[in-house]
C-alpha cells in the first residue's frame, strides 16, 4: 500500500462546532506530509484522529490498511507503538532526565535488559545531539534543546509514523535551523512517515514532499509545495502570503459600524 495513512470523508464535531466537513486527504508511506492551515483549523484535531483518541462523526480514518476507529483497546495500543509524537510544548517530565525521559517508552512497551536500554537512549541523543545532556533536566534545557530532547524520547520505539505538532513555535532561527534539519534527516534515515503541522511556511515547505492546506473545516489545497506557491485560489495565496485580509476577512462578522456608533445606550 502507497499511503499509509488515509482519511475518508470524515466528518467532525466538537460542541456545536463543525471541525471537519467532508475531509479526505492521503499520507505517503516514508514520505514528509505538512498539514498546514490558520490556527484553530483542526490541525492537531487531525493528528488526534489519526491516533485514534478521539473518533469521526463519520467518515474512515485507516492507517496502514486498519481501521483506527474500529479497533479493539489492545488492537489500538498495538498501532499507537509504531507511532512517535513530538508535543509542541515538548512535554518532557520534570522530575526525570533526559536519558530517563527518552528510556521512559522503552521500558514501559519492551522488556529489554538495562544495558541494552541504555545503548538505545544514547544511540538516540547521539542522533539529536544531546548525549552530553543526558544527565541534565527539563529545567535546565533551552527551548531547542527541550525539543529535541523530546523528540529523542518520540523516536525511542522507532516508530513507522511520526507526528510533529507544531515543532517550531517558539524556537529561535539557529535552533529552529537545527529542528528542520533534524526532522528532515530522521525522515531519510530511518524512512519513517512524518507528519507536520504547522502554520511555519518557509520552514515547512523546506522539507515538506506533501502539503495539505485546511481552512473552514476543508481541505482547500494540496500538492507539492511549488505547486501551491502556483495555486491560483485566493484562499491558499492569503494564507500562503500571509494577508491580512481576504477570504479569511480581517473583521470579525458585526453590525454595521455606523448603526452601531449612532445606536442609543440603553439604560442599565
Amino acid at each position: 500500500m502507497t499511503d499509509h495513512i488515509v482519511l475518508e470523508n470524515v466528518v467532525f464535531t466538537r460542541g456545536v462546532r463543525r471541525i471537519f466537513y467532508d475531509v479526505s486527504l492521503r499520507i505517503p508511506r516514508g514520505k514528509v506530509t505538512a498539514i498546514m492551515g490558520p490556527s484553530g483549523t483542526g490541525k492537531t484535531t487531525l493528528l488526534r484522529l489519526v491516533g485514534g483518541q478521539i473518533v469521526p462523526d463519520s467518515g474512515r480514518v485507516w492507517v496502514d490498511e486498519q481501521e483506527i476507529p474500529k479497533l479493539s483497546r489492545e488492537a489500538l495500543f498495538d498501532v499507537r507503538k509504531s507511532m512517535g509524537m513530538l508535543f509542541q510544548s515538548g512535554a518532557l517530565f520534570s522530575d526525570y532526565s533526559v536519558f530517563d525521559n527518552v528510556a521512559f517508552p522503552l521500558r514501559i512497551h519492551t522488556d529489554l535488559p538495562d544495558q541494552m536500554i541504555r545503548d538505545l537512549v544514547l544511540l538516540k541523543l547521539q542522533s539529536v545531539g544531546l548525549r552530553g545532556a543526558a544527565d541534565l533536566f527539563p529545567s535546565e534545557l533551552s527551548g531547542g534543546m527541550h525539543r529535541r530532547g523530546a523528540l529523542a524520547r518520540a523516536i525511542a520505539l522507532d516508530p513507522k509514523i511520526i507526528m510533529y505538532d507544531e515543532p517550531f513555535t517558539g524556537l529561535d532561527p539557529v535552533a529552529m535551523g537545527v529542528i528542520v534539519l533534524l526532522i528532515q534527516t530522521l525522515n531519510q534515515v530511518y524512512g519513517m512517515t512524518s507528519i507536520i503541522v504547522s502554520h511555519d511556511i518557509a520552514e515547512t515547505a523546506s522539507i515538506a514532499d506533501m502539503v495539505y492546506l485546511i481552512s473552514d473545516g476543508k481541505v482547500v489545497g494540496a500538492g507539492s509545495p511549488d505547486h501551491l506557491y502556483k495555486e491560483d485560489s485566493p484562499r491558499v495565496q492569503q494564507f500562503i502570503k500571509g494577508l491580512p485580509d481576504g477570504p479569511v476577512p480581517f473583521h470579525y462578522p458585526a453590525a454595521d459600524f455606523e448603526d452601531e456608533l449612532l445606536e442609543e445606550i440603553p439604560n442599565r
